[in-house]
């Protein structure tokens, strides 16, 4: 232990005695660890806020379709399967409404006209958004079946098209597909917050009116719907006990034992492809920033070797004196181990601090992990003690006279 301590003595002292050369070495471990340690931190950051910012959008949906037409001996669901589900919901199952796409439109009001987003569905679509309605009420079967104008509209799009929130009851045109109608708002659903990249993903959802959607297909004329899947609403947690559930049902009012007649999809399931897919892509990149570490780790080779040959008249008269080969060797890995580690510690320090600066300019908490900020570390001392054996071997090599002899 004492002579590891006298190693460790010397080496702060020679690497003390060339502070600039010795910075200059560590800079590339710095680099290195750095970028790996931010793009870990900010990779996990982005990768959890996306991952919340969906989950918001589309968590308990399922997509149940028709996998097999002839298997499963229909070629469409129809409107009579939809209200089937939402009758035999049971627990944990809102029901289920027509996977229909968000359409753009026209929204003409006294302020002006703007460009909005039509959402249609049945009364089950109120459970699809996890933002509550703050004001007035979702609408319900009766005016589903009726095919009533109303509408759902968020704070901000409210705000957005007649300044307040304070909106119920009000009526406004609404333009899809060349087709108008007069839409009646009776009830106001929350403004999904959100930030950095998230925007991307919550604007369009900010700025939808949810109307029935048989007040779209009649009023507006919208008959693009292909019915070959229904989109079920369920608590997330319950999601595939509630699809194989709904499986069982068809399977046995349609009369069918076949396996594949009707498909699952959840947003569990692709979920966890996502999340596979952001882990590929941020690993990906932390290996290439690595790479950094090995440029690193070639000039602390190349400074070691430099300093060997500044140092051989001193390596020979330790040799004379009675140094052993393996104190000189030792002594010349404690110098390259001590410039990885001080370079380390600092390089984890700056990717930690760059990592929360990049996590709070795109609005999300930085993911830092203890282990891989310990496996940096390690990889960092390991890249040291690795690149410093052929200088130090070649130091403890030297013939002592040979080295007395060295101007």
């Amino acid at each position: 232990m004492e002579r590891l301590l006298e190693y460790l003595k010397v080496a702060h002292a020679n690497l003390k005695s060339n502070k600039k050369r010795t910075f200059l070495t560590m800079l590339g471990i710095i680099i290195g660890i750095s970028s790996v340690i931010m793009i870990l931190a900010a990779g996990g950051g982005a990768k959890n806020m996306i991952n919340q910012e969906l989950n918001d959008v589309y968590s308990g949906m399922i997509y149940f379709y028709i996998q097999d037409p002839d298997k499963a001996n229909m070629k469409n669901f129809t409107e009579d399967d939809i209200r089937f589900i939402c009758d035999n919901a049971g627990d944990h199952l809102y029901g289920a409404t027509q996977d229909s796409s968000t359409l753009a439109a026209k929204a003409n009001t006294i302020r002006g006209t703007y460009d909005i987003y039509v959402g249609s569905g049945t009364p089950v679509k109120e459970y699809q958004s996890t933002d509550k309605i703050i004001k007035g009420r979702y609408f319900n079967f009766s005016e589903y079946n009726a095919a009533s104008s109303v509408g759902i509209i968020t704070e901000a799009l409210a705000k957005k098209l007649f300044g307040t929130t304070d909106v119920i009851g009000k009526s406004f045109e609404v333009n899809v597909n060349n087709q108008s109608n007069e839409i009646t708002i009776i009830g106001i659903r929350e403004t999904k917050k959100s930030s950095g990249i998230g925007d991307a993903l919550t604007g369009k959802q900010n700025e939808v009116i949810e109307i029935p959607y048989s007040c779209l297909e009649r009023k507006f004329g919208y008959d693009e719907y292909k019915s070959y899947d229904i989109l079920l609403i369920a608590d997330n947690e319950y999601s595939m006990e509630c699809s194989k559930r709904v499986q069982k049902l068809f399977e046995s009012k349609y009369g069918v034992r076949e396996e594949g007649a009707f498909g699952i999809e959840s947003w569990t399931d692709a979920s966890s492809q996502f999340d596979s897919i952001l882990n590929i892509i941020t690993l990906f990149i932390a290996v290439v920033a690595s790479i950094a570490l090995l440029v690193g780790g070639i000039g602390v080779m190349n400074i070691m070797l430099v300093s060997v040959t500044e140092r051989t008249r001193e390596i020979g008269i330790r040799k004379s004196l009675g140094a052993k080969t393996k104190a000189i060797k030792r002594q010349f890995m404690a110098e390259a181990g001590m410039i990885t580690l001080i370079g380390g510690l600092i390089g984890i320090v700056t990717g930690l601090i760059l990592g929360t600066i990049i996590c709070m300019a795109i609005g999300a908490k930085p993911a830092f992990s203890i282990l891989s900020i310990l496996l940096a570390s390690l990889f960092s001392c390991g890249i040291g003690l690795f690149f410093g054996i052929y200088p130090a071997k070649k130091a403890a090599m030297l013939n002592p006279i040979e080295a007395l002899r060295h101007e």
